[in-house]
């Protein structure tokens, strides 16, 4: 079983790339953001929990997330694989992820795709996917910047250990679809899934 993490601020192409690759692959997409809209949609405990959150423009909380994730995850064990789409987000989702996935016998952690962006662009695809999709958490400028800076602080460093040099692979996101599409497609045939 494959676990292909998409790792990069927010509005920075990894849902797009998820589903090309879930598509492609026919792997598992679980992504945290579309797991608490569903929550938030269905007025869920959960889902009033996160939209205070994820409308302030902060992480939910560790825990919660966590906790969350992993529900998914067992339900997808004999699945092909699993592309996780906006988490691990801190050192302790690392850490969960990978007790979790040792827990369950179903591997480890194979590659890290870090997308990275300029700022300014990724406020711009912010804002107008915030237009069209309506998305409280990408409407309003000082919501966007804050969740870029919560990102810088909280999220950034996460893969900085020695262990993951190997696994981790840097992605020019101001590329197009295609060309990143076509980029990690070829990184992943390497594990023959």
């Amino acid at each position: 079983m494959i676990h292909i993490i998409l790792f990069g601020p927010p509005g920075c192409g990894k849902g797009t790339q998820a589903k090309i690759l879930e598509k492609k692959f026919r792997l598992v997409h679980l992504s945290t953001g579309m797991i608490f809209r569903h929550h938030i949609k269905n007025k869920t405990s959960l889902g009033k929990l996160s939209r205070y959150y994820i409308n302030k423009g902060i992480l939910v909380p560790d825990h919660i997330t966590t906790n969350m994730l992993n529900i998914e995850i067992k339900k997808h064990i004999q699945s092909k694989g699993i592309i996780y789409d906006g988490y691990p987000r801190t050192k302790n989702q690392v850490f969960s992820l990978e007790k979790i996935l040792k827990s369950l016998f179903l591997g480890r952690i194979n590659i890290i795709f870090s997308f990275e962006i300029k700022k300014k662009l990724l406020i711009n695809r912010l804002l107008k996917r915030g237009k069209i999709s309506h998305r409280d958490d990408d409407s309003d400028i000082i919501t966007v910047q804050r969740r870029i800076e919560e990102y810088n602080k909280e999220t950034f460093f996460i893969w900085n250990e020695k262990k993951w040099k190997n696994n981790f692979i840097k992605i020019n996101a101001s590329s197009s679809i295609s060309e990143i599409s076509f980029f990690i497609e070829k990184e992943i045939s390497n594990f023959n899934i």
